[in-house]
């Protein structure tokens, strides 16, 4: 254990005057981590609003079953009790033709049976359906119940939506991997940097039998630490920025929809953020830790080879 902590300490001290000699290149990679994590912490909220609002408006989908009018009062009862025993609807609103007629007249200020001595409008189930992707297998179940006039639900509308959702989900997936590489190609590039100012170090380990774990978990804890700390200041710099944005927007009186709690969905991007930092740092310093040593240790045996030919 003794041992283990004399070589971090050793790493580290050497990593530390690698940067002292050229702080330029050390501050470029740390920046360059800091700009990804940033810029994909504030990508996520962005997706999460979006993504919120456009679950909003799934919710609001409503599927209008309009019955006939002519239908004797026990094939209503009978309707009724088909479509409550639809599995796909999640809420069901019946209005009879007297209350249609009421909320026509009262929003067109029409009276509707002055003109036409009777109600014309049929009587009219709501449906919102669970799953909106399945809304026109609902619409088409509805159409072949017997004594059924009309179905409406906006299909072009429901059918552009459901465009809208596939596109940004494939937008955020491929923006999501392309922050993480860069992220990844950051903290490597760092740990790539550290390994080549000590490879004589590296090669004497090497040589005097260091196992590939003793060298190799160093860099490992180098990359969490540039990881965390890029994840750590991402955040920061998202807190404040938020606030202020949030903060100049009420100042100006701007309506602000709660689609989602602002204060859980930060706790939650700053650890996501921070677990994304700790991950990348370990996986890519273990990435640039093996590739080098995979070649030193080819060089060794090679030169082994050599000798023993000689």
């Amino acid at each position: 254990m003794v041992t283990s902590f004399s070589a971090i300490r050793f790493f580290f001290k050497e990593f530390a005057e690698n940067l002292r000699r050229s702080p330029f290149v050390g501050l470029t990679h740390g920046l360059q981590v800091i700009i990804s994590l940033m810029v994909l912490g504030f990508f996520v909220m962005l997706m999460v609003f979006i993504g919120a609002f456009l679950f909003s408006l799934r919710n609001m989908v409503e599927v209008y079953a309009f019955l006939q009018t002519d239908l004797p009062p026990e094939r209503y009862v009978e309707i009724d009790k088909v479509l409550r025993d639809i599995p796909n609807v999640k809420e069901l609103q019946y209005i009879s033709r007297e209350e249609a007629l009421k909320k026509f007249s009262e929003s067109y200020h029409i009276s509707v049976e002055d003109i036409l001595e009777y109600n014309p409008l049929p009587p009219t189930y709501i449906l919102r359906p669970s799953d909106v992707s399945k809304i026109e297998q609902l619409a088409s179940q509805l159409e072949e119940i017997d004594g059924m006039w009309q179905v409406r639900y906006g299909r072009k509308e429901v059918s552009s939506l459901m465009k809208v959702l596939v596109g940004v989900q494939v937008v955020f997936a491929l923006t999501m991997l392309l922050l993480l590489s860069a992220t990844f190609s950051s903290i490597n590039n760092i740990v790539r940097m550290s390994i080549y100012s000590r490879r004589r170090e590296i090669r004497i380990m090497q040589l005097v039998g260091a196992t590939n774990w003793f060298i190799r978990w160093p860099f490992i804890i180098e990359g969490a630490f540039f990881g965390v700390v890029g994840a750590v200041t991402a955040v920061l710099i998202i807190y404040l920025i938020g606030e202020a944005v949030y903060s100049l927007l009420a100042s100006l009186e701007i309506f602000l929809p709660t689609l989602v709690d602002v204060r859980m969905l930060f706790g939650f991007l700053a650890l996501g953020t921070v677990a994304v930092g700790l991950i990348i740092g370990i996986v890519s310093s273990l990435t640039a830790a093996n590739r080098f040593l995979s070649i030193e240790m080819r060089r060794i045996e090679e030169m082994r080879r050599m000798e023993t030919a000689l």
